[in-house]
């Protein structure tokens, strides 16, 4: 399979692997922490419900609390272990900017000059701890009962949350597809073994979409190793998790919004990441997200006061002002407003605390729209700053080809 395709099955099961990583603890005994008595298992619930919404919030800081407090409470369950995996996964992702879907639609992401991106040694360490401790807790439950429905979800879950984390961290793509194969062959253990699971079909569904949306060679191959999928079942397992999904409906639309706005279907995507946008008012990704896909709805003056009114926001004022300028000025870029998109890519640049990477890249796009504007000259000067900073995905690729030859902006 292609790096691209890898990508957006591991990102496909990073969303459905993240957040909220079913389970039904009341539903048997056998689901129950080890030795739980009735007021454990509520205050585990309690727990687990503060830590999902503190991740959703972007409160990672409360969320890892509550999930430690998980593990004190039920040393030999795999819940807490998960999710503070998942947890310090999305925590990189976001303090890295790499915590929205247009990152991984085009091609940049999937560039690759050398092996792997560089990682914090401790948060690596950290993670891999986590994910250790979380299949070794779940496959000590199997030992006991290879039935153990929440145990084969759980150890899925570990195997798909460090199949994504290497790709969207270390962009290691090849790596992860063991783990993404594994991961998908135990959650259909589960559907097997209980149909009523149906945030188990969070992962299937992606996976039947994934394996259908491949180019025609790739489906073909995989065919002949066995791999069958389907656009309208995944999309409609998607769906019915939205409707009937115990803690993982959220998960299911954040996939099914990267879904619907790959296959052009904005209205429905717009409702969804509208949907997020009154459910979790204090993230601002969610605001980003509904911002752009605004102007990709020919909504723009609509659009410009989302974004406007992200900038007034306290926390993006002092954490995120970079991004929401970043992301403004690709939805003007987009629509061929140069002067626009140039004045809030300036932005990024000036902003003391931007993301190193979101410079380079603004570097990057202030040069292609002075191209689109006649201006060589100071194109080149954007294109030659693009190399004098570190290479970032393709940005050299891409700053060394335009040198060469204008950008040429595609008609709309």
């Amino acid at each position: 399979m292609s790096a691209a395709v890898i990508c957006f099955l591991m990102m496909g099961l990073l969303i459905v692997n993240s957040v909220t990583s079913a389970t039904r603890l009341q539903a048997s005994p056998q689901e129950s922490p080890a030795g739980a008595q009735k007021s454990d298992l509520s205050e585990f619930d309690r727990l687990r419900i503060e830590g999902f919404n503190a991740v959703y919030n972007i409160d990672y800081k409360t969320a890892r609390e509550r999930f430690l407090q998980m593990t004190r409470l039920a040393p030999d369950h795999p819940a807490g272990y998960v999710y503070l995996a998942n947890n310090l996964w999305l925590e990189t992702l976001y303090q890295s900017r790499r915590l929205s879907t247009s990152v991984y639609t085009g091609e940049s992401f999937y560039a690759q000059d050398k092996d792997e991106d560089k990682v914090d040694p401790k948060r690596d360490r950290d993670f891999n701890d986590y994910i250790r401790q979380a299949i070794a807790a779940a496959r000590a439950r199997l030992a006991k009962n290879p039935k153990d429905v929440e145990a084969l979800y759980y150890n899925a879950s570990a195997l798909g949350i460090r199949a994504a984390y290497g790709t969207s961290v270390k962009r290691s793509f090849t790596r992860a597809i063991g783990d993404a194969n594994e991961s998908i062959k135990i959650q259909r253990q589960v559907i097997k073994l209980d149909p009523g699971y149906i945030d188990a079909y969070l992962s299937i569904g992606l996976y039947e979409y994934v394996i259908d949306s491949l180019p025609g060679g790739l489906k073909f191959l995989a065919r002949l190793a066995g791999l069958k999928g389907s656009k309208q079942k995944g999309i409609e397992h998607l769906e019915r998790v939205t409707r009937e999904g115990k803690f993982t409906a959220d998960d299911a639309r954040v996939v099914l919004l990267g879904i619907y706005s790959k296959e052009n279907n904005l209205e429905r995507a717009l409702e969804i990441i509208s949907h997020m946008v009154n459910q979790y008012p204090r993230n601002y990704l969610f605001g980003v997200e509904r911002a752009s896909m605004l102007y990709r709805t020919n909504r723009a003056e609509e659009g410009s006061r989302a974004f406007a009114d992200l900038l007034k926001d306290e926390r993006v004022g002092t954490q995120a002002i970079d991004l929401v300028n970043f992301y403004w000025g690709e939805a003007l870029l987009a629509k061929q407003d140069y002067a626009g998109a140039i004045a809030r890519y300036k932005d990024v640049q000036r902003w003391p605390k931007s993301n190193s990477g979101l410079v380079s890249f603004a570097h990057l796009h202030v040069g292609e729209a002075l191209d689109a504007l006649g201006k060589r000259e100071e194109a080149m000067v954007e294109y030659q700053m693009v190399l004098k900073r570190e290479n970032v995905f393709d940005s050299h690729k891409l700053a060394t080809q335009y040198v060469k030859r204008p950008y040429m902006a595609v008609k709309s």
